[in-house]
């Protein structure tokens, strides 16, 4: 099912590789199944001489709408879907925290996307979101579609803590926090100007312009791309951008799963238990102002 997932190619003359992520039906959510080829196929790449630069992009009208929301509590978290289970221990938590976080044991771990090893494009349309909008957080190039949208979904039921630092030095404080605090869909043309962007171009030219940017970057020679991507990655180590933060993060991740919710606030877990993944995503999108809802359909709604 990974490999199915994630499609790969290469033009061995051009130096040019793509991951397409290919679930196209479903917005390219990544599944819990695709995992196990995410690294390897990552590994692969580094490895390759054939490849100078990696091209990610999306299947179908989108970059990718992140990972499926069912998982969301009994995968993520460990908390059960029985509203009388108890919780489980914050002992429990925080050493599952560290393994996703700070020791980067899950399959679709994001940590290998910012340690990549060679130039890395994000190739954006459509939603980028969630696990998508964090892979997109971690290459080096963005160049997106004028009606791209960005966002991280979960920050509407929890602190996605991870990678918080890097939104906060590719975006500004202020941004990122307004980011976090509304969880609202960014547009192409906002995250060019706060940074997260490179450039934005039309639909019909994305892929022209991203494949033009990545033969201009092969003419490299590929020692100096693969040394110049370690110093990149070494300046954002020593200052604490990529390793330490995620010790903070398992803390502010585990503390927002034990909120206490008040009448009417949303919990994710009682929504996908008991309307299941769309009816779930339908109840939080009707919970704001057109303006704020995440989905093209919503944020055209006249109300």
């Amino acid at each position: 099912m990974g490999k199915e997932y994630f499609l790969y190619e290469k033009d061995a003359e051009k130096r040019i590789a793509w991951i397409t992520f290919n679930r196209p039906e479903k917005h390219n959510t990544v599944m819990r199944e695709d995992g196990d080829s995410w690294i390897p196929l990552l590994r692969e790449i580094e490895q390759d001489d054939d490849v100078k630069v990696l091209i990610l992009k999306g299947a179908g009208d989108h970059f990718g709408a992140g990972a499926d929301i069912m998982r969301l509590g009994p995968d993520t978290v460990g908390f059960s879907r029985d509203p009388k289970a108890p919780h489980p221990t914050v002992r429990k938590r925080l050493i599952g925290e560290r393994r996703m976080g700070h020791d980067a044991v899950s399959p679709t771990s994001l940590s290998s996307i910012f340690h990549f090893c060679k130039p890395c494009i994000a190739q954006v349309h459509g939603y980028c979101y969630g696990w998508h909008f964090q892979v997109a957080a971690g290459v080096d190039i963005v160049i997106a579609s004028e009606e791209a949208l960005f966002t991280h979904p979960a920050f509407r039921y929890i602190l996605e803590a991870w990678p918080m630092t890097v939104l906060m030095d590719t975006m500004g404080v202020k941004t990122a926090a307004e980011m976090l605090f509304t969880g609202r869909a960014f547009t192409a043309q906002e995250m060019e100007r706060c940074g997260f962007v490179n450039k934005v171009v039309p639909r019909d030219r994305l892929e022209e312009e991203v494949t033009e940017l990545a033969s201009v970057i092969a003419l490299q020679p590929l020692d100096f791309l693969v040394v110049a991507k370690h110093y990149l990655e070494t300046l954002r180590e020593v200052r604490g951008d990529l390793s330490g933060p995620n010790l903070v993060g398992c803390m502010a991740h585990l503390l927002s799963t034990y909120m206490k919710l008040e009448p009417g606030d949303y919990s994710v877990l009682r929504e996908t238990t008991k309307y299941g993944a769309s009816g779930a995503i339908q109840s939080r999108e009707k919970r704001y102002p057109p303006k704020y809802r995440l989905s093209y359909e919503g944020r055209a709604a006249q109300e």
